[in-house]
């Protein structure tokens, strides 16, 4: 079985991706791309943008960087989680912060899970192919395996 064939079960159509940097819009495209070219990505570069576009467009996924211009990670996480019709969209936060506090301050606002950007291309491949896979129809579940030891862990 392909790499496509795999996600062509996948109840996932569309993903939004919230980041300021250029450069990881490109790598996660691409990423993507190779791993699931059917799914629609929609690309934003600030919180503001995000909470306009989901006013018109509910996707079935979001990864979410933290530290983005006009409202941050956690000010559009706040938002999405309290409104009725956004708030069970699956929301991974994607970040390269790997600061302890920031994984848990972001859980504890709703994210369903914490993904550390990668430091290569493969291993960016690899983590959005294993991320998609998780079952998330019961988001929670996906969370609950990332508190360990009273404390919440970013995804490996």
């Amino acid at each position: 079985m392909t790499n496509v064939d795999a996600f062509n079960q996948l109840p996932i159509n569309s993903i939004i991706l919230a980041d300021d940097d250029r450069d990881d819009h490109d790598f996660f495209k691409d990423a993507l791309g190779e791993i699931a070219p059917m799914v629609r990505l929609s690309i934003v570069e600030d919180g503001e943008a995000l909470l306009k576009l989901l006013k018109h467009y509910v996707p079935d996924f979001i990864f979410l960087d933290l530290d983005m211009p006009c409202k941050n990670g956690l000010e559009c996480l706040t938002e999405i989680r309290n409104n009725p019709i956004l708030n069970s969209i699956p929301i991974v936060i994607f970040s390269s912060t790997s600061r302890p506090a920031n994984i848990d301050t972001a859980y504890e606002m709703g994210a369903d899970l914490f993904f550390i950007k990668p430091s290569n291309y493969n291993d960016l491949v690899s983590s959005i192919k294993a991320i998609l896979s998780l079952d998330w129809k019961n988001p929670s579940v996906v969370k609950e395996q990332y508190f360990i030891n009273g404390r919440y862990a970013a995804f490996l």
